[in-house]
């Protein structure tokens, strides 16, 4: 894991933790506080990355539409050659820890209103 450039926002959760066992902050504020101090996720391998789309049997382009990103970005990630980072690389993890139906819930479609 790779260390922080500023340490503040660590001293912030802490004395918020603090905080919150007095009873000064509220759980709701907490939880937005230990969203800023969340830690970055782990790298991906380009196998866990083909993993993650092959488990939800998804093609490239498919797969890369619902990550916002282009298919040659994607197969750029399953070969080793770049590596995601930032949203994708959250949203990669979010996919394999929860499934995809959970992170793209299908929502149903409403019919138009015949007017």
């Amino acid at each position: 894991m790779r260390k922080r450039k500023c340490e503040s926002i660590d001293r912030m959760v802490k004395t918020g933790r603090a905080m919150h066992a007095r009873g000064w902050v509220s759980d709701e504020r907490m939880t937005r506080l230990a969203w800023c101090g969340m830690p970055p996720p782990a790298p991906l391998t380009p196998e866990e990355v083909r993993a993650i789309r092959e488990a939800e049997d998804l093609s490239i382009y498919t797969f890369a539409n619902m990550l916002n990103t282009t298919a040659r970005l994607l197969r750029r990630y399953e070969q080793g050659i770049t590596r995601p980072t930032g949203p994708v690389l959250r949203l990669l993890h979010a996919i394999r820890e929860q499934g995809m139906g959970r992170v793209f819930p299908l929502t149903p479609r409403i019919p138009d209103a015949k007017t």
